[in-house]
């Protein structure tokens, strides 16, 4: 893949395709030309809440096709920054993907901040990192989203659409090379089957032969594959029925955790070099059944949906040249979920929503912790040995939810909202662990354990209409994650952990002004967060679990601006600002973290971007558009002791489009200074390690819409 080979077949078939007269009506064919006149208002689509985001109060970001490509994103991890107080750390593997929303998330277990794929939840953090195959908008909404979305919407949601065939017709095909020996290649085709009836179908891969090299095997440490597919069948029944089936899966193997050994006393970090090459690979498919009845008063929605993934860890949990520790885990899920969901579909006085919601999640875990022959000369163990545990995590849950929105209290333009959801889970844990080795072994531990959470929900939000397109809203929202078990434990009242709370109060202003050429959105939010499920290390320093150890408080400003200065030119401004404490932290150790920094928490995150569109209108050449764009993130820190930081550091991207009617050439480049930063950092075994940044990489992408 690192010839020019690969392009020839490409280069190909760009000379037969423009032969072909089909008639164009994939709007991604357009998606770097800027509006003529004004900013189109962003909405939100979701079944619970859905039109113009300044007729809603709460606190959103919007990413469409056209924002992903500019900004050369292909996974949800590449988002951050964009969305004011979202980041998501890039370390480890696709195993590792935590969220984290205005200082709310979750290293290990459960997430934090939900997500929704084509109305779908994921519930595990193991699939929230994909390829974005044909993907129309990413919305993350801000704040507690519990009320409505239910489990581990503390933080709040992401919502992810695929394109509908109903909306876009025609073909998309892209290739994407860069360094180092970087492929990303897809399919994309959307068409009508018939007047009542249209098929997206998209398929894709992506690899790369790595970025850091372990020195002492000689290998890349983080090469990556991975390839998917998605497909969605939309068949309108009749005017008020539609039915849609989708369905996605992806095939990853991928090296990982490119860590190295960090002197925090001189600062100098050693190069990747450890003993045992480490990797993880996963098998996801998620599919989904919707039917949508709609008149012009109601709106109905039925979403039945299955997931499964199956994945397999390989790791050195000491990242040295020596024999001391290694970790193999199998994990397998199967998940079922039923969610029913009916709305008032009119613009009356007063709306409503109604849902109930069920779920199955049965969650498998093999685990095998290997002592090698230095960890007995380091008198670690006694002698060479295993330790062997076997779980089966079986979680079934159902809740119901009601929201109503009275417009015209008191004063006529101001709206109430109020909302609550009365959720159950049961949690339940078969436990087998032992010991294998040449020594007299403790007897096996071995026991089932059930854990019962019963929650409600409440919501209360404020909405005035200031002017014409421009209000004020203010909202209380509590937030709730579930308990659950720890996967590693070393003793009886480390199993398990109980839920945590959280309640969230915000107010915020947004508009339109200069005749629709600015949109502009500023917030201030407030989170005092209970019984806290803190990460901390086992007292052996063999792996890490969750306690309800702490309390936290958050709090931040967020400022959203889009700005189109003439017909060529469009300006992005989005900063966000978080301040999140530990009012109380008193790990089992005896130390005490109250009034420290939340570790992994940004002090601020900013994106600043431009996009300027020059028309050539050559013979072949139609136009040039350049994008550039300044992520930067702001100081956060890597322990609870605040002892080991990240300065704030920026990344600058750019990519200049050549349009040529249906065919377009994007040269891009990121990180372009090649700035140094640590993406990220923790302590084990003594040691402190790091995963370096990646640094400038370069590419064009090749992209033909008939």
């Amino acid at each position: 893949m690192k010839k020019i080979g690969w392009f020839v077949p490409f280069i190909i078939l760009l000379h037969i395709f423009p032969s072909l007269n089909a008639q164009i009506v994939y709007e991604a064919s357009d998606t770097t030309r800027l509006p003529e006149v004004y900013l189109e208002e962003t909405e939100i689509t979701s079944m619970r809440e859905s039109g113009r985001i300044s007729a809603l109060p709460l606190s959103a970001g919007v990413l469409d096709m056209q924002e992903l490509h500019r900004q050369q994103t292909n996974s949800l991890k590449e988002t951050g920054t964009f969305i004011p107080n979202l980041f998501m750390p890039d370390y480890g593997s696709r195993l590792t993907s935590p969220v984290y929303i205005r200082g709310i998330g979750s290293r290990i277990n459960a997430p934090s901040v939900g997500l929704y794929v084509d109305n779908i939840p994921y519930f595990e953090k193991s699939v929230f990192e994909f390829n974005l195959l044909n993907v129309e908008r990413i919305e993350v909404l801000r704040g507690p989203q519990g009320t409505l979305y239910g489990r581990n919407t503390m933080g709040g949601l992401i919502n992810v659409y695929s394109t509908s065939p109903f909306k876009f017709q025609g073909t998309h095909l892209h290739l994407t090379g860069g360094n180092p020996a970087y492929l990303n290649t897809g399919v994309s085709h959307q068409q009508l089957l018939s007047d009542n009836a249209g098929l997206s179908v998209s398929a894709g891969l992506n690899r790369h032969d790595g970025f850091f090299k372990n020195e002492y095997t000689g290998n890349m440490a983080d090469q990556h594959f991975s390839a998917g597919s998605r497909v969605r069948l939309s068949w309108q029944l009749s005017p008020e029925w539609l039915a849609e089936f989708t369905t996605h899966s992806e095939y990853l193997d991928q090296g990982g955790y490119p860590y190295a050994l960090h002197d925090k006393q001189t600062g100098v970090t050693s190069e990747v070099s450890y003993n045992d090459p480490s990797s993880y690979s996963r098998l996801m498919n998620s599919n989904g059944l919707l039917f949508n009845y709609s008149t012009p008063r109601v709106m109905m929605q039925s979403v039945s949906a299955f997931q499964f993934f199956s994945d397999n860890q390989s790791i050195d949990q000491d990242f040295t040249p020596a024999d001391l520790v290694f970790a193999i885990q199998e994990q397998s899920q199967y998940m079922l979920s039923q969610e029913i969901t009916a709305r008032s579909n009119h613009n009356d006085r007063y709306q409503w929503v109604f849902g109930v919601f069920g779920f199955y999640q049965q969650l498998d875990n093999d685990l095998d912790i290997q002592f090698g022959e230095d960890a007995v000369a380091f008198g670690m163990v006694p002698a060479e040995m295993s330790r062997l545990q076997y779980s089966s995590n079986r979680i079934h849950g159902a809740a119901v939810f009601h929201q109503s929105t009275l417009k015209g209290l008191i004063l006529p333009k101001l709206s109430l909202t109020a909302g609550v959801r009365l959720d159950y889970e049961k949690a339940t844990l078969d436990h087998l662990g032992y010991m294998e080795a040449d020594f007299e072994t403790p007897p096996p531990v071995d026991f089932e354990s059930a854990l019962d959470f019963y929650e409600v929900l409440p919501r209360f939000a404020l909405l005035y209409d200031l002017f014409d397109e421009t209000n004020f809203f203010a909202a209380i929202t509590r937030g709730y994650k579930t308990g659950g078990f720890n996967v590693i434990f070393e003793s009886e009242q480390d199993r398990s952990f109980d839920p945590e709370f959280s309640w969230n109060y915000e107010i915020g202003i947004r508009g339109v002004f200069l005749d629709n050429r600015l949109n502009l959105e500023t917030a201030l939010f407030y989170i005092d967060w209970k019984n806290q499920q803190i990460y901390q290390m086992l007292p052996s320093g063999q792996g890490a679990m969750l306690s309800n150890a702490g309390a936290s408080v958050s709090k931040g400003a967020e400022v959203q601006a889009r700005a189109l200065l003439t017909s060529r030119l469009k300006l992005t401004a989005n900063y966000g600002y978080t301040h999140a404490t530990f009012s109380k932290n008193q790990p089992h150790d005896g130390a005490d973290y109250s009034g420290n920094y939340i570790p992994y928490i940004p002090r601020f995150t900013f994106f600043g971007g431009l996009q300027y569109r020059l028309p050539v209108n050559a013979r072949i050449l139609e136009a040039l558009l350049i994008n550039g764009g300044y992520q930067v993130v702001g100081r956060h820190y890597w322990n609870e002791a605040n002892s080991f930081h990240q300065p704030a550091y920026g990344l600058i991207n750019a990519m200049l489009t050549l349009e040529m009617r249906n065919f377009f050439v994007d040269l891009w480049a990121r990180n372009i200074a090649s700035e140094d930063y640590h993406s990220f950092s923790f302590s084990a075994l003594g040691n402190n390690y790091v995963q370096q940044g990646r640094q400038a990489t370069f590419g064009m992408n090749l992209r033909y819409n008939f």
